[in-house]
């Protein structure tokens, strides 16, 4: 039986009623938005629009003339961007409010249908893919995607919707203290009888994260197979599971797996547990910006089989009906790290386990780069399509 310290079960309303939309019309409704030239009085009467191309010097005048960008965030780092980049700008504000992924999907799309138009940037993951698929396919939001940053950025991550900032990743997280090496190398080892009620992580029914690492288990299922096999050295028996994906996430949760409701927390007790239980959690390797930040004592495995986790990207889009485009232009080149690289308003973003997905700016070498790590590839799309089959399982799994 699981232990269920604070289990949130959070069942996100269906607030997306709108249909969508995919027709040629609808599908050029953004592209005609970001064309569209508008007329911003300085000086002199200046052109601007999202398919022209000015100076950062040239951006900062016409952004004090507008004065205020407006900025949806799902992470807290972009709170202190937004505050250091009034500092690097002052005359220009940004209005920053921090709501979850699901929490600004509902919004963006509430204020578009009333004829509001509040936000002018938003950021995040996306949802396992709503964003993309609902928000931008019906023209709430669109794309923005300078080519003084996309340069900078590689493949996959210059392929995805929205502008990709920074990533992250959801892997196996352990105490550095009590283990003078990683005290595991294959994810099956926490099914094992060793990590009996130890193994943290948050309430997967409310963390689309771990849910996306689910869903890339499952759709990878013959890696995690072969894993099994490496693991136990015989073939892997089903137990009422369609694939190697399922049976893991079944098998874990079997396993009297700790379910918390906040994310932060399960890494921060793994931090503080006692040598002769030393614990692990799932998390996110953001945390790891403690081990600069506070001397904590946690470590990942990155030569974890079959591979360490899938990136989670931040990506950043610009509202259809965004009336500050000066001050929205500047604001975006500086959350990307600046037009000539040396990583001017990343540093908000700039700790251990925060990736960034530009090439050309330096990070703590505390981890490998994502480029080095052994990552499965994301896959938005295959999130979006599968997400309720996920949710559906591990409600009759739990």
């Amino acid at each position: 039986m699981r232990k269920l310290l604070f289990v949130s079960l959070l069942i996100l309303p269906l607030l997306f009623g709108c249909g969508n939309d995919t027709s040629e019309e609808a599908s050029n409704k953004a592209t005609e938005k970001a064309s569209t030239e508008v007329k911003v009085e300085s000086n002199e009467s200046t052109e601007i629009s999202f398919d022209t191309y000015e100076t950062t010097d040239e951006l900062y005048e016409l952004a004090k003339e507008e004065g205020e960008v407006v900025f949806y965030t799902a992470t807290s780092a972009g709170e202190q961007a937004g505050l250091a980049f009034e500092d690097a700008y002052p005359g220009v504000k940004v209005s920053v409010t921090k709501v979850s992924d699901p929490q600004i999907h509902e919004r963006i799309q509430r204020e578009h249908e009333s004829g509001v138009n509040n936000a002018d940037v938003i950021f995040g993951k996306g949802t396992n893919g709503s964003w993309a698929n609902e928000l931008l396919t019906n023209d709430y939001i669109m794309e923005y995607k300078p080519e003084e940053i996309m340069k900078h950025i590689d493949d996959p991550y210059k392929s995805y919707k929205g502008l990709p900032v920074i990533s992250e990743i959801i892997t196996i997280i352990y105490n550095t203290d009590h283990h003078d090496e990683p005290p595991f190398d294959n994810w099956w080892d926490l099914t094992t009888d060793e990590w009996t009620s130890k193994i943290l992580f948050k309430d997967p029914l409310s963390a689309p994260d771990i849910q996306g690492l689910f869903m890339t288990m499952v759709k990878h299922s013959d890696d995690m197979e072969k894993a099994y096999e490496e693991k136990f050295g015989e073939p892997i028996e089903l137990d009422g599971t369609e694939n190697a994906g399922y049976e893991f996430i079944k098998r874990l949760l079997d396993n009297d797996a700790i379910l918390m409701s906040s994310m932060g927390d399960t890494v921060d007790a793994v931090a503080d547990s006692r040598e002769d239980h030393s614990v692990v959690a799932i998390a996110s390797t953001t945390k790891l910006r403690d081990v600069v930040q506070k001397d904590a004592a946690i470590g990942i495995n990155i030569d974890l089989k079959p591979k360490v986790s899938v990136p989670g990207t931040s990506k950043l889009f610009v509202t259809s009906n965004v009336e500050n485009i000066a001050a929205t232009k500047l604001f975006i080149r500086y959350l990307t790290g600046g037009e000539d690289g040396t990583g001017e308003g990343f540093d908000s973003f700039n700790n251990p386990g925060t990736f960034s997905v530009r090439n050309d700016i330096e990070q703590d070498d505390l981890i490998p780069s994502l480029a080095e790590l052994n990552l499965w590839e994301e896959d938005e799309q295959y999130f979006y399509e599968n997400q309720d089959e996920m949710h559906n399982f591990l409600l009759k799994i739990q």
